[in-house]
């Protein structure tokens, strides 16, 4: 929240917490409580254009790990051996910060709201929480970019779901790479296990970027000299290029349903 109000984001509602409690069947059954107190962290760039700026761009990622909680960690011999996600998913939360930073400076025509998740590895809670009660329509969202695990970039290859979700994403993405040069996989799906799946479910056009998953996944080698920065930097540079590909169009994105059933969070 500091980082965003230092970049001159504004809070959507009365600040830039969205408290919950985040309930999880999950967490109970592996011995830990059934409720806990958390929050999504919401803030809006403006757009420049009036007759735009009621449209909203999200660019979001989950914010939360594993910490010392074996629920769900694939190294249950490691115990209580902190988890720090250091890809899973610090990388998309650096992501989303760096998108934050690089639009500020130079605002697209319409809003980009920023959302950083909490609850995602409980089940998706913190989305699902947000579209809920969102405090932004759901009918001004015209796409939503999420971040997950993008801090392993190798041999230069990237995946984006979601290039199914909107008519024109495929042509869009592919035009964006064209300076970037990643070698980009992108598949169809807009329904998968992290946060863009409940945007998807309300009609929204998703892309979720995902430099793949590692030996480190969900366990406690996942730490920081692992990542390569300079990779999810390239992805980031892509994914602003997308953001303004998207806003530079005056209509909005087509968008295309899915009938494949939603994936449960992992």
């Amino acid at each position: 929240a500091r980082r965003y109000a230092a970049l001159g984001l504004r809070p959507v509602t009365a600040g830039y917490l969205q408290p919950f409690t985040a309930r999880s069947a999950m967490l109970a059954h592996s011995g830990g409580p059934a409720e806990l107190p958390t929050r999504n962290v919401v803030a809006v760039l403006p757009g420049r254009e009036p007759a735009l700026r009621g449209q909203v761009i999200v660019v979001g990622a989950h914010l939360d790990h594993l910490g010392r909680s074996t629920s769900g960690a694939l190294d249950p011999d490691a115990r209580d051996a902190i988890r720090n996600g250091a890809d899973d998913n610090a990388s998309g939360s650096a992501a989303v910060l760096e998108l934050a930073r690089l639009l500020s400076a130079n605002p697209t025509r319409r809003s980009v709201l920023f959302v950083n998740f909490s609850g995602e590895e409980l089940g998706l809670l913190g989305p699902q929480y947000f579209v809920e009660p969102s405090p932004v329509a759901l009918h001004s969202m015209v796409a939503m970019l999420n971040f997950d695990m993008v801090g392993r970039l190798s041999g230069d290859s990237l995946i984006v779901y979601g290039v199914a979700t909107a008519r024109e994403l495929p042509a869009l993405l592919d035009s964006a790479n064209a300076a970037v040069n990643l070698h980009v996989r992108g598949l169809g799906d807009g329904f998968g296990p992290s946060d863009h799946s409940s945007f998807f479910a309300r009609n929204i056009p998703v892309l979720h970027f995902f430099t793949n998953t590692h030996a480190d996944y969900h366990r406690a080698t996942d730490d920081a000299p692992l990542t390569n920065p300079a990779g999810a930097a390239r992805v980031v540079a892509l994914a602003e290029r997308v953001i303004r590909a998207i806003d530079q169009r005056d209509a909005r994105l087509t968008f295309v349903r899915s009938s494949t059933p939603p994936a449960v969070a992992g």
